[in-house]
């Protein structure tokens, strides 16, 4: 095995975790060739990549990588972080390739009811900020089941790819019949969306918004039209059981009062902290670092919500996320970058007004869905700049801290050698005299 090899595992391993960008991807390509001494030429699409070494003799190697990204197996991801850093460290390319072909290979981290699990937890967790009754919360937690169900049965087989819509249809359909009273009172979407909230791309989204921010067009725009693909899958799900139905009038949205206290809804964000880490197969250690940002960011984007209106909370709690995971993330033993934004992404994510705004159209809704999908067009691009701004902020700062360290670390090591020196002439006097 050669160099070139490590680094053609390494970017499938990434692109495989691609779901929410190419930067972190380019990146592990880029340090993994750094550390073999290999120039690499690196041609980046969402669902594929072209590497090609050249070496000192004009010979080249040439590669095509091709995988579906996605963002389910987190435990992958942290542990490419891992081998990588080894990597930097002098592993040699036969035992990285060895070690990055079990890691392909691995099971998921949590079996598969654990994962429903952690769907009806996703789901529960984030229902307080849709809808703050308890209803709500219940009806999420069942509706969570069933989708957690779905997406465990229909991974990795031909049915994944329509899972959004699937999902949307079988968990609005069991909504209308087995919750008429919840329907009612709030309209259908509304009581289905906590369920439905793990394949909706807001996330995606920002994403694509901040590729092409980042000027990564053919990534960002192809992202785009994925993610808008994605919606309308659930969109048409939604509408398509209200028909089966007979309940087209419900699509309607109404939101109540909300009827739990502040410290519960801030509470329920760490249930669904615990969710994310079921469902998407993460390691749970993360937690320690999940559920403080995540709660952090709620907190922040309501504050300045009140203090400034949505734009500004946005703009500030999605700075300061995207500063702290850039400044976490650089740390070796600590999570990806990915990772840690991935719980704030769902808290500022703009997919569930897309969805809401559509499907009060289709209900005859026209003011609820022509708000929701001028919010919606305004903060796609707003999460990703506020995420952007944070990264820029701490990326000098993010790369001097560990170099600053090292310096540190070898003028402390001189000093103390130094001092150990002197010592030991003091001691040698009286014994040469």
């Amino acid at each position: 095995m050669t160099g070139f090899d490590a680094v053609v595992r390494v970017a499938n391993l990434a692109l495989k975790s691609s779901a929410e960008g190419v930067e972190t991807l380019e990146r592990y390509v880029a340090r993994t060739a750094t550390a073999y001494g290999i120039p690499v030429d690196l041609v980046v699409l969402p669902e594929q990549i072209i590497l090609r070494e050249t070496g000192s003799e004009n010979v080249s190697q040439l590669a095509v990588v091709r995988a579906t990204p996605g963002i389910f197996r987190l435990d992958q991801l942290a542990a490419l972080k891992r081998v990588l850093m080894q990597i930097e460290r002098g592993l040699d390319a036969d035992t990285a390739c060895r070690q990055l072909d079990e890691l392909e290979a691995s099971p998921p981290r949590w079996p598969w009811w654990a994962r429903v699990l952690g769907v009806a937890l996703f789901a529960a967790g984030f229902a307080p900020s849709v809808v703050a009754t308890w209803g709500e919360v219940g009806a999420a937690a069942i509706l969570g089941i069933i989708m957690g169900l779905l997406l465990v049965a229909t991974q990795g087989r031909p049915l994944e790819r329509l899972l959004p819509f699937l999902g949307a249809f079988v968990i609005t359909t069991l909504g209308l019949i087995v919750l008429p009273g919840l329907v009612e009172s709030t309209g259908v979407t509304l009581i289905v969306l906590p369920a439905l909230f793990i394949t909706v791309p807001g996330d995606t989204l920002s994403a694509a918004a901040a590729e092409l921010l980042g000027m990564r067009l053919t990534a960002g725009a192809a992202r785009l039209v994925f993610a808008f693909y994605t919606l309308g899958l659930i969109v048409t799900g939604i509408v398509a059981a209200a028909g089966v139905t007979g309940h087209v009038d419900y699509l309607f949205e109404t939101v109540p009062p909300p009827r739990l206290p502040e410290l519960v809804v801030v509470a329920a964000w760490a249930v669904f902290c615990v969710g994310l880490v079921l469902a998407f197969n993460a390691e749970p250690w993360v937690l320690a670092w999940l559920i403080p940002s995540v709660i952090l960011t709620y907190l922040i984007q309501q504050g300045a919500t009140v203090a400034a209106g949505s734009v500004v909370g946005t703009l500030v709690a999605g700075a300061l996320l995207g500063a702290y995971a850039n400044i976490v993330g650089a740390h070796p033993e600590r999570p990806p970058r990915l990772v840690l934004l991935l719980g704030g992404f769902f808290v500022l994510t703009v997919g569930g007004l897309g969805v809401r705004g559509v499907t009060a159209l289709f209900g005859g809704d026209p003011i609820s869905g022509l708000q929701n999908l001028a919010d919606f067009a305004l903060q796609v691009p707003t999460v990703a700049l506020a995420l952007a701004i944070g990264a820029i902020a701490t990326s000098r700062w993010r790369v001097a801290r560990p170099l600053r360290r090292r310096r540190l670390s070898r003028a402390f090591r001189t000093d103390v050698q130094s001092s150990l020196d002197q010592w030991r002439q003091t001691l040698r006097r009286p014994l040469d005299r």
